[in-house]
């Protein structure tokens, strides 16, 4: 499956290991097992039920609370951001 990434994920990225929230690696290696295998259980992969995007799922990056959310198209993957569980829940409340 290919990835494309929207520039609010970049600038996500970029804020969160500014912050030493979470490292370069642990993130490069959460798209990487996507890329290669996208039902590992340590992502845990799931589809997000939504009006507005139906084709809405989202991965978690192991062993933290955070969550790389992202549309789907044929065999593209598109990375909208990259959130901790309580803006992944406020982003995904009124969908």
């Amino acid at each position: 499956m290919k990835i494309e990434k929207t520039p609010r994920y970049h600038r996500a990225v970029k804020k969160i290991i500014k912050t030493h929230k979470l490292t370069q690696y642990e993130i490069e290696e959460t798209e990487n097992t996507f890329k290669i295998y996208y039902l590992d259980p340590t992502l845990h992969y799931k589809s997000i039920r939504c009006k507005k995007d139906k084709y809405r799922y989202s991965i978690r990056v192991p062993n933290t609370q955070y969550r790389i959310l992202m549309t789907i198209l044929e065999d593209t993957a598109y990375f909208v951001s990259l959130l901790n569980h309580r803006d992944y829940d406020k982003n995904n409340k009124d969908c």
